[in-house]
């Protein structure tokens, strides 16, 4: 009886209270894609980092690998030169792309569609169609080459070298530069242009002191993507370079298929994944500067 009258006095006891319900809910919600990621991205890692710490025949824990990487300078130069592509591809794809972004961000209707239908059209190709559509484009018997002789010009070799991978890398990670940046200036109102431009500022001062300051962060957003995916590549540096056009993911490969060395593929793994994550960091400090310098 005295159960049934504290119930009657507060309708809540005895159910699940409705805050409670709807603090857990997102937790319920994001418990499935959690624990996806748990098994297969972060364990992988975990096995990984594991394995870049033991010795293949006794299993004892040493950093012996670690030092190996960085006490060696072909690996030392290997790692540069990945760094180096991943920044010269950025930076073609930033000046290149800025336009195109600021095109895509004041068009409107159909023809904002067909631009954008136009930028993203290479990534629905297989990146093995489009690595073997540019051996067949920049090879000493490709189009380019063709061109040049029958207009009596000397030739350029432009397959298997930094050149042909830049290029092909330009071509596929264009897009991921250019959607960053172009969705930052549709969240500038047109009229903030215009009145820097009845104030009497020209186009190219507009741009320099109005424009890009409002665009720093889809620029270091887009930087951060295509730097990233430039470093991780490895089917088109495979393809179109060769040994001496060497990067971290294809020396990695080599390691693990050539050598079998296991442990060193893997501490080269860590230290590429090192990379992102500091670049991460450095974007997310770069935001937060940005954020307080508005404030």
């Amino acid at each position: 009886m005295a159960q049934d009258w504290d119930k009657s006095r507060n309708p809540c006891l005895g159910k699940a209270s409705p805050w409670l319900a709807l603090k857990w809910k997102p937790l319920v919600l994001l418990a499935p894609i959690m624990l996806f990621l748990l098994v297969f991205f972060v364990g992988p890692l975990l096995v990984n980092f594991q394995q870049s710490l033991k010795t293949p025949d006794s299993g004892a824990l040493t950093a012996a690998y670690y030092i190996k990487v960085v006490g060696d300078p072909y690996y030392l130069r290997v790692l540069g030169q990945t760094i180096m592509l991943g920044v010269v591809v950025a930076a073609i794809c930033l000046i290149t792309g800025y336009p195109m972004a600021y095109a895509i961000a004041r068009a409107r209707g159909g023809w904002k569609a067909a631009l954008t239908f136009v930028l993203v059209a290479p990534l629905l190709v297989s990146v093995v169609v489009r690595s073997f559509g540019w051996m067949v484009i920049l090879g000493s018997n490709g189009v380019i080459n063709v061109v040049l002789h029958d207009l009596g010009l000397p030739g350029v070799g432009l397959m298997y070298s930094w050149t042909g991978i830049t290029i092909a890398l330009v071509h596929v990670l264009l897009p991921f530069m250019v959607l960053a940046i172009a969705s930052t200036i549709e969240m500038l109102d047109p009229s903030i242009e215009e009145a820097a431009q009845v104030l009497g500022a020209q186009r190219l001062r507009v741009f320099y002191h109005v424009i890009l300051p409002l665009c720093k962060e889809g620029i270091i957003t887009g930087a951060i993507l295509t730097f990233t995916l430039t470093i991780g590549s490895f089917v088109t540096v495979m393809l179109l370079g060769k040994n001496s056009t060497m990067v971290l993911p294809l020396l990695i490969y080599q390691r693990l298929t050539v050598a079998s060395d296991w442990p060193t593929a893997a501490a080269l793994g860590i230290v590429l994944l090192m990379v992102v994550l500091a670049l991460l960091w450095l974007q997310a400090r770069l935001q937060r500067t940005a954020q307080g310098a508005r404030m």
